[in-house]
């Protein structure tokens, strides 16, 4: 096999291969349409616990937030090399974060996870112990707002680290400090749910004026960073669809919510499409189960 390949595997009529550098690739036969039958990834909640008090939490996270347990059916379930993105919450104080990411390592399950940038600062020798025995294999760092001294340097010290920005809170001149590092940037849409509703509602000009001038800027933004990413929130925020040409958005669009992807919350046991779609209880202990419902409902829309 490839050493850049992390791994290879079968999902329905699809042959998906994962590459260390977070690329992915899906093959499928002539004139066949992809049929996943478990999600490639999944957007994993596992507390609702954390001590920053944004302003912006769509989650509504608090100090006396739960965590969620981190054992049962519906994760055993989970197929080998699936991506978690794990996050909450604060995921690096969940008392059953270390067995958990042994136990998905022991099964090939890939493990990524997304922290504060201050609980990452706060936080560098975990996380130095997650990445050097392979227990995360990405790292997400979310920056919202302004960097703390320091955190430019200390990102080039770890391995497959993407900062994490949201439209139309982050302010543009921290892009323009985050570039031109040789940084992986993912752009999140803004969620309007959780405190997220409620800073809206106070600063709703702010947003929108911010949404626009990163729209602008976003193509040409592409020169500052190694890569720079979107979730589909972010796509439909910033109008990419007018920023790109229809060949370029086609040639990178990795899909819709639900099509490869599901959401699921083991704190409150709900799941849905993305954590910005209305949620369910959940109602199966497998989670090719639960995809196929989120998958199913929205099949016949897509194809």
């Amino acid at each position: 096999m490839d050493n850049n390949i992390l791994g290879t595997y079968v999902n329905g009529n699809t042959i998906v291969a994962i590459y260390k550098d977070g690329t992915k690739e899906r093959y499928v036969k002539d004139g066949e349409v992809a049929m996943p039958v478990f999600p490639e990834s999944i957007d994993l909640k596992i507390t609702n616990k954390c001590d920053m008090g944004c302003r912006f939490c769509a989650e509504g996270s608090t100090l006396d937030g739960a965590d969620a347990y981190l054992d049962g059916s519906l994760l055993d379930s989970i197929p080998p090399y699936t991506e978690l993105a794990i996050g909450g919450g604060n995921p690096i104080e969940h008392p059953m974060l270390v067995h958990f990411l042994e136990d998905m390592k022991h099964r090939h399950v890939i493990c990524n996870m997304t922290v504060n940038s201050e609980h990452f600062m706060r936080n560098l020798g975990f996380i130095h112990y997650l990445q050097d025995n392979g227990l995360i294999h990405g790292l997400g760092v979310s920056v919202p707002a302004e960097l703390q001294y320091g955190l430019i340097d200390e990102i080039k010290n770890y391995k497959n680290i993407v900062v994490h920005t949201i439209a139309g809170f982050t302010p543009v001149h921290t892009y323009d400090r985050l570039a031109d590092h040789d940084i992986n940037l993912l752009i999140l849409g803004y969620k309007v749910k959780g405190r997220g509703a409620d800073y809206c509602s106070d600063f709703y000009g702010d947003l929108i004026r911010r949404l626009g001038l990163l729209s602008e800027r976003v193509v040409d933004m592409r020169e500052h960073f190694r890569a720079i990413a979107f979730d589909n929130l972010a796509v439909k925020q910033l109008n990419l669809s007018e920023r790109f040409n229809p060949e370029e958005m086609d040639r990178l669009y990795m899909g819709d919510d639900g099509e490869y992807t599901m959401y699921i919350d083991l704190v409150t046991g709900k799941f849905g499409k993305s954590s910005s779609h209305p949620l369910r209880n959940i109602n199966a202990n497998s989670v090719a189960d639960l995809f196929a419902q989120v998958h199913g409902e929205e099949h016949y829309l897509w194809h």
